[in-house]
This record gives structure tokens, C-alpha cells and sequence, in this order.
């Protein structure tokens, strides 16, 4: 295998930056808050910088960066940010916000729309918002037909959470009601249920990206999860910065896959779905 063409090609799908002045205390409050059976450490300081350093030492070509809006009034400052650093940084493919309780999300989503912002986060936990409440379901339909991907944190989560705003069952019906929807359900489909989602979600038009898996899932169970569910559509993701991403890449080549599979893993589905 080429792994040089591999390496400069890679695309991390699941990664996290925070403003400058806020990153030291975000990282540290999300520390605090995370259980501690999870020991959650970052591997970057937060920063844009941290991870641009991160993606070389890990030889990532590309990383998509997912903002998430605790509050609907977060979701335009964000957006606006978004659009105004949108080229600042190489390699750096910049997702949008969106909230479930957004009012005048229509405007929102043209806003995307026109500064090429090709997706947004949702994190059903931190927004305390059930995936599949119908209130949200104007918002998936306006993004849908804007073809803005969706990607859902998925399955369980290490803070202070209830833990049941995300689960597969959820998001099958979320894809049963909206099929054109761009849904990519992180940590393989829902983190911490792994036999919930071979039940529910696997062989749908869903993509999984393969974010903070890597401690917590024989690399057995994660080969036999990604062929039941489809190669096609999965995305290589690491959760940066909470996993390296230098070794989320290396697992990956461990895993079991073969050449043709880490390929498309690594970038070929990004690609795809991303339009690039």
C-alpha cells in the first residue's frame, strides 16, 4: 500500500476547536464534568493552531471541525464566525451550528447555504433536546433541501448527562422521515452501545464516523460493524482533542480492514460526501 498518498490524504471528519480566550477553560470544565471511569484527556491545547500542529504530527490532510451551540442564541455568532475565518486556516473544512429551539433557522440554513458551509452539529446531550422530537423535524426538512450533512453526536456520552437523547432507535426514525437527510451518526452510529446500533442502524443510508472508539471497541467488533453496515459509509473521525490523531490513524491500520476498506475510510467517503 502507498500509505504516503494515504497519510496526506486523510480526512478527520470529527474534530474540535475552541476560540483562543475560551479554549484553556473549556477544556478544563469539559474535564471536570466528564465521569471519571472515562479519565478524559486532551491531546491539543483547543486551538485552531493545537490541532493544524496536530494534523501535521499525525499526517491528517484535512479535518472537518464541528462547533456545537449549547443555546439558541449561539447559533448565528457562531455561524457568522464560521463564515468569516471560513479560508483563514489551511486544511481546516469548517462545519456550522445549528440548535433544536432556533428561531428563524430557515434563514440560518440559507445563510450556510451561501457561504458554502456544507454541514452542522448536533449534540442532542449538551442542547437536552431528544433527536427525535418532531419539534425539530422543520429543521431537518429546511436541511435536507439545502443538503447540509448532519452530524449527530451519537449514542452515549462521558458528562453529566442523562444519556438517552441520541440512541439508535431515535435516529432510524430521523432517517425513516427524512431518507434524503445527509445524517453521519458519530462514534460508529452511538458511543457506548455499539449492539444497539448492529441491531438498528446498521445497514442504512446513514454514515458513522469512527470518532472515540478506539479505547473502548475490540478492533474485531469495529471491522464487523463496519462491513455489516457498508465500507461506503464510513468516515475516519478521531474526536480531537480528546484523541490523538496520529493514533486514531494508526488503529485504523491495525484494525483489520484491508487496503481498499482504510482507503475509503480515510478519505474516499469524506470525499464523496463532502463533494470535494
Amino acid at each position: 500500500m502507498n500509505y504516503f498518498y494515504i497519510m496526506t490524504a486523510i480526512i478527520d471528519f470529527h474534530t474540535h476547536f475552541f476560540p483562543p480566550e475560551l479554549a484553556e477553560r473549556a477544556i478544563a470544565r469539559l474535564i471536570e464534568n466528564a465521569a471519571p471511569t472515562i479519565a478524559m484527556k486532551n491531546h491539543t491545547d483547543g486551538t485552531v493552531g493545537g490541532l493544524i500542529e496536530s494534523m501535521r504530527a499525525g499526517g491528517i490532510g484535512k479535518s472537518v471541525t464541528l462547533p456545537v451551540a449549547t443555546k439558541p442564541s449561539q447559533v448565528s455568532t457562531i455561524n457568522r464566525g464560521v463564515a468569516d475565518t471560513f479560508s483563514a486556516y489551511p486544511g481546516i473544512i469548517q462545519f456550522g451550528a445549528m440548535h433544536p429551539e432556533t428561531e428563524g433557522f430557515e434563514a440560518e440554513i440559507d445563510f450556510l447555504s451561501a457561504h458554502g458551509i456544507k454541514g452542522i452539529k448536533l449534540h442532542p446531550e449538551y442542547q437536552y433536546s431528544y433527536v427525535d422530537d418532531p419539534r425539530a423535524f422543520p429543521i431537518y426538512e429546511k436541511l435536507a433541501s439545502a443538503g447540509i450533512i448532519v452530524v449527530f453526536h451519537s449514542g452515549r456520552d462521558p458528562g453529566p448527562f442523562t444519556n438517552d437523547h441520541a440512541m439508535p432507535p431515535a435516529l432510524r426514525k430521523v432517517h425513516e422521515n427524512f431518507p434524503t437527510l445527509k445524517m453521519a451518526a458519530a462514534h460508529l452510529g452511538g458511543w457506548m452501545v455499539w449492539k444497539e446500533v448492529e441491531e438498528t442502524l446498521a445497514g442504512l443510508d446513514i454514515y458513522f464516523d469512527t470518532s472515540a472508539v478506539y479505547k473502548l471497541l475490540p478492533p474485531s467488533d469495529f471491522v464487523r460493524i463496519c462491513r455489516k453496515h457498508g465500507i461506503e459509509k464510513i468516515l475516519f473521525g478521531s474526536d480531537s482533542p480528546w484523541y490523538d490523531q496520529g493514533y486514531s490513524v494508526e488503529w485504523i491500520k491495525r484494525s483489520g480492514l484491508n487496503d481498499a476498506e482504510i482507503e475509503a475510510v480515510f478519505h474516499k467517503n469524506a470525499e464523496r460526501l463532502l463533494g470535494i
